[in-house]
């Protein structure tokens, strides 16, 4: 017998929906850079098969280009990227609705990143390198907190002649890691104060970073090269180990890339130019990376991407945010190779820029206790 449309398996007498939801970032008309989108984006996404549906609008806020999720309480925060900056907190209930908490300025100009922890956001602003800190209050609001300047440049004069925070990742329980793509440094926060820097190779430009254990890996913009470091957490410092070309050539100038994300034994780097998903193998322990593969990202310059991990006879996938292609893209990562594949599924959404994956099957269960 064909199941009915929408349906899902059942358990305990109850219908389970199996979908994920994400919520898809995105520039709108008033951020800058402007874009097409209306804000926070809601898509519902089938883990067996990576098609796509559109929930509607659940914010309408400034550039949300960057998205984070802190799970107790259940809380949404965006960036609004834009020439003075802000950072916005919504509570998520278990409909998938975002209800506004507060916002708060991030001390500079074109936020593009933030990161929650359990207790603090770390918001990186680009135009002017200030880092913002923000206690969060019971509710999980931002609370004004310590602010971080920096200064330096690089070689690439056009891109480099100042401090550029991009990003910020939790590289151990007390240290947070900030990538600046002006001067070529991962800058060091311990526990609220900005305690040095990593220096990487000129010309970096440093945009993001993922941590698998104890190895940083680092998504070069300009040199369009994956870094690789050893860190060490006692000492709040990390030894240079070497590097690989992102798309398994030379291509800096040609191609930047965005985003990187490691998962089981490989790293995934998403390529603006090239527009693919790069793949590369973990060897030696971490110490090093291998280029495998390149997927077409399913869209013009992508940004952003999330891997959706399968529960039980679920596959991985990745959804990757394809800004110029106005269109988010599902790839199928084989379980055998890890390898990403197009799955073909398309969901149209003007200047996506940010995936995050929201847990709304263990809010709803929360919710029901």
């Amino acid at each position: 017998m064909r199941r009915s449309a929408g349906r899902g398996p059942r358990r305990r007498g109850l219908l389970v929906d199996r979908r994920r939801l994400l919520f898809v970032g995105t520039y709108t008309p008033d951020s800058e850079p402007p874009g097409g989108g209306q804000g926070i984006h809601r898509v519902w996404f089938d883990p067996m098969t990576g098609e796509m549906a559109d929930g509607g609008v659940a914010a309408h806020t400034t550039g949300p280009s960057f998205l984070a999720y802190r799970a107790d309480p259940p809380t949404v925060y965006a960036v609004n990227e834009r020439e003075k900056g802000t950072v916005t907190a919504w509570r998520i209930d278990a409909d998938a609705v975002l209800a506004e908490l507060g916002q708060a300025p991030t001390g500079g100009a074109s936020p593009c990143h933030v990161l929650a922890t359990d207790t603090a956001l770390t918001v990186t602003n680009y135009a002017n390198g200030v880092v913002d800190l923000f206690a969060l209050a019971a509710d999980g609001a931002p609370v004004e907190g310590e602010r971080f300047a920096h200064t330096g440049s690089g070689p690439v004069t056009d891109r480099q002649e100042g401090s550029h925070a991009h990003s910020a990742v939790a590289v151990d329980p007390l240290h947070v890691l900030v990538a600046d793509l002006g001067t070529d440094e991962l800058r060091v926060i311990r526990e609220g104060e900005q305690t040095g820097t990593i220096v990487l190779p000129p010309g970096t430009g440093p945009r993001h970073a993922a941590v698998a254990g104890e190895h940083v890996y680092v998504a070069g913009e300009l040199d369009s090269r994956v870094h690789v470091l050893r860190w060490d957490g006692d000492t709040g410092t990390a030894e240079y180990l070497g590097a690989e070309h992102a798309t398994g050539e030379q291509a800096a100038g040609t191609n930047f890339p965005g985003e990187i994300l490691a998962h089981a034994d490989r790293v995934y780097v998403s390529n603006r130019g090239a527009d693919v998903i790069s793949t590369l193998a973990v060897r030696d322990g971490g110490a090093r990376l291998e280029h495998l593969a390149n997927t077409p990202a399913g869209g013009a310059w992508p940004r952003n991407f999330t891997v959706v991990r399968g529960h039980r006879d679920e596959p991985d996938h990745l959804v990757v945010a394809a800004q110029n292609g106005d269109a988010l893209a599902a790839l199928l990562i084989d379980a055998k190779t890890g390898v990403p594949s197009d799955t073909g599924h398309r969901l149209p959404i003007s200047a996506p820029v940010c995936v995050l994956p929201v847990p709304i099957n263990r809010i709803r269960r929360a919710a029901r206790d």
